[in-house]
């Protein structure tokens, strides 16, 4: 209504300059700010009241244009023009903020993602870190095993054995002069495998019996023995759950499992 009453009283001034007139210009600078909406209704609208507005005081847009340019230097018109520049700053300010805040939630969310993963990668690391832990010390442990092991196998040899009376005593008159063995050696006393104190006479209960360099199953294997062939057991060694057997074969001293040897 009130923009109605104000387009009925500028008729009356149409034969005078509009451009002089500051009822007309203020009128003129409302219409060029709602020309520049950017809702495209409201556009629109502006534009088709300001093609009436001129067509009262007989001008075109052409004719604004022309006008605009010569009175460019009057306060009205400039304060209209800087006042929609700011609008146009202000819509492009509001824009970029919207966009920094939408920028600021998406890094927020990629720093909690990168967080968890590092959390993530420090618990793998330190489960990886206690593994090797306990790989090196079972290592330890079995290279510990395995020097003994060999300590206990060369010290016989180094070391000379006590001699048995009943093994070196040559026969008394009685037996005409014969030598005897001990009652439970099957091996004569210049055989490799003749018995010493402490030790067992045994056979490889199984065929290709693997005699390995440690007691481990991962060791290196040293020689085989057909089923039935005789061993000497030194001693006994438990490593975990499995029960080792020191034994002395005429090919050498080994380690097997000692439910592979019959005693």
């Amino acid at each position: 209504m009130a923009q109605t009453a104000d387009l009925e009283n500028s008729a009356g001034v149409s034969e005078t300059d509009p451009f002089s007139d500051a009822a007309f210009i203020t009128r003129l600078n409302k219409l060029l700010s709602m020309l520049g909406s950017a809702q495209p209704e409201e556009a629109d609208t502006a534009r088709r009241k300001l093609i009436e507005y001129l067509g009262q005081y007989r001008l075109s847009f052409t004719d604004l244009g022309q006008r605009l340019r010569d009175k460019a230097d009057r306060p009205s018109f400039t304060q209209g023009a800087r006042e929609m520049s700011l609008e146009r700053q202000l819509a492009i300010a509001r824009t970029a903020k919207q966009e920094a805040a939408a920028e600021a939630l998406a890094a927020a969310a990629r720093v909690h993602s990168l967080e968890v993963e590092l959390q993530r990668s420090t618990f793998e690391i330190g489960r990886l870190l206690g593994m090797q832990s306990r790989a090196r010390a079972w290592m330890v442990l079995g290279w510990v095993v395995a020097a003994a092991a060999v300590l206990l196998a060369i010290l016989p040899r180094v070391l000379p054995a006590p001699r048995q009376e009943a093994a070196a005593q040559s026969s008394s008159p009685a037996d005409g002069g014969q030598v005897t063995l001990q009652p439970n050696d099957p091996f004569g006393a210049n055989n490799p495998l003749h018995l010493r104190p402490g030790e067992v006479a045994g056979t490889a209960a199984v065929q290709d019996l693997a005699i390995r360099l440690s007691p481990n199953d991962d060791a290196n294997v040293r020689a085989f023995l057909n089923r039935g062939e005789r061993v000497v057991v030194q001693q006994a060694v438990h490593v975990g759950p499995q029960t080792w057997l020191l034994i002395r074969t005429a090919t050498g001293i080994g380690w097997v499992r000692a439910g592979d040897v019959e005693r």
